[in-house]
């Protein structure tokens, strides 16, 4: 069953994560609830909310040394105002040697990448419940010793692939999950939190690249993170969205007071892993999406027509 918490502001088979399980538990207080969620994902949603610590450099924005802030601006988004700059970011790609997976974020205005900066706390993140949502720009990079970091590929504006959260196991963000019966479930990411530089060798010629996508939620109680995954591929000289899906929720919803003053909460979390099956559709390989410590799964194929997974 789902839960509808009002809100208070508002959040070769390649086996890429460890299969864990699904939790749904009661707890007495809040600090158990960090052992109460069972999927790895999961409890790195969490604890990147409510720990406090510092968090990796997902995006890259300690940039090495061959690229600038305003380089990648000038290189991903021409013409584009400096001052909406939040954040440019590049990370060497494993997957690729010598290339490097790279990123801008723009605020919609210089004032409101002023605001963003003072108070969403860095990155490419929204403040709660903006309307305007950043951009982000990506692209592929070479570099050579000696040499300026050569672009490969880009995408041609910013990212405007929604994710589908229309058949999925994950939980859907409170503003989906009220919508009517019918009407398409799709969501623009509230923030770009890290690449993804997993294997995606999704055709014996092709590797893909992720970035991964977050939303989050305050409740008049507790709250929650989503995560979905966005895979890129290089088409030319062009970067493209090839799939774009839910991949992991944390869920804290507090219940009744306890005598001694801590407070009960309701858990719950699930995160897929996503498997490149061997057979192929249109020569690329099928994806499955498989629910860790359950058992959904959702095969998606490529599409000739749209050129990307469905």
């Amino acid at each position: 069953m789902r839960l509808r918490p009002a809100l208070l502001l508002c959040p070769l088979v390649y086996a890429l994560h460890a299969p864990l399980a699904l939790a749904d538990t009661r707890v007495q207080s809040l600090d158990q609830v960090p052992g109460a969620i069972k999927t790895q994902d999961a409890r790195k949603l969490y604890d990147a909310q409510m720990s406090g610590a510092p968090q990796p450099d997902g995006l890259g924005a300690q940039l090495p040394a061959e690229f600038t802030d305003t380089f990648l601006l000038q290189q991903l988004a021409p013409g584009q105002n400096p001052k909406r700059l939040l954040v440019a970011g590049a990370k060497a790609w494993p997957q690729r040697p010598g290339s490097f997976v790279t990123m801008v974020c723009l605020a919609a205005t210089a004032e409101r990448a002023e605001r963003l900066q003072k108070y969403g706390g860095g990155g490419c993140n929204n403040l709660s419940r903006d309307e305007d949502k950043n951009e982000m720009w990506v692209g592929v990079f070479e570099s050579a010793p000696g040499a300026a970091p050569k672009l490969v590929a880009r995408t041609d504006g910013p990212v405007t692939t929604q994710t589908d959260w229309s058949d999925t196991d994950i939980d859907l963000p409170i503003d989906l999950d009220m919508q009517d019966a019918g009407t398409p479930r799709l969501s623009p990411p509230q923030s770009w939190k890290r690449f993804d530089l997993a294997p995606y060798k999704i055709a014996p010629d092709a590797v893909a690249f992720g970035l991964r996508a977050g939303w989050s939620e305050g409740y008049a109680g507790g709250g929650a993170d989503f995560e979905a995954l966005y895979l890129f591929r290089i088409d030319g000289a062009a970067l493209r969205v090839v799939f774009a899906q839910p991949m992991s929720f944390s869920k804290s919803i507090a219940g009744d007071w306890n005598p001694d003053g801590t407070r009960e909460h309701d858990v719950s979390d699930a995160s897929n892993s996503l498997v490149l099956l061997p057979g192929k559709t249109g020569g690329y390989f099928d994806i499955q999406l498989r629910q860790q410590g359950g058992k959904w799964k959702r095969t998606f194929k490529w599409s000739a027509a749209k050129q990307a997974y469905e």
